[in-house]
């Protein structure tokens, strides 16, 4: 379980970057936060709604850190444990949608060039990125703070 925080925030910040980056390379702004918040704005309906699904869990995830960090444990080490798969799972879905909207829009503009796509791949690579960020934050509190059966 120690490996899973570092796992996680690996891809995350890597996916993260890499979508950035494709933004910035398809024709985006060149400052990296423009670039992030273009993608969010231009997101679809649904992945608006997992994001603010996933302000949320982070909401609920920076709330449980405090109260491990004052109690100098956990309480519920299940809650961190599903805490630190939901977030890369709505990622995925959001992800998985928007990847079926993307191939999709390939087929009905008979389009493969990689440019054209770019945004849209961006785009679809932002909530999962998102997403395994969060977990690697549950995941970090769940290794981190011992639970109360154990002390």
């Amino acid at each position: 379980m120690k490996s899973l925080p570092w796992s996680l925030g690996l891809a995350g910040g890597a996916l993260l970057v890499g979508a950035v980056g494709l933004g910035i390379w398809a024709g985006m702004p060149a400052n990296p936060l423009t670039t992030l918040g273009l993608l969010v704005l231009s997101a679809g309906a649904l992945t608006k709604l997992i994001y603010l699904v996933l302000i949320g869990l982070a909401i609920w995830i920076a709330a449980l850190g405090v109260a491990c960090l004052t109690k100098g444990r956990a309480d519920d080490p299940s809650l961190l444990s599903t805490l630190s798969l939901l977030p890369p799972g709505l990622g995925l879905a959001a992800t998985l949608f928007s990847a079926l909207s993307i191939a999709r829009a390939m087929q009905a503009t008979h389009t493969t060039e990689l440019i054209v796509i770019a945004p849209s791949l961006a785009e679809a690579l932002a909530p999962l990125a998102v997403g395994l960020l969060l977990g690697a934050l549950a995941a970090t509190l769940r290794a981190r703070f011992p639970t109360q059966a154990s002390r």
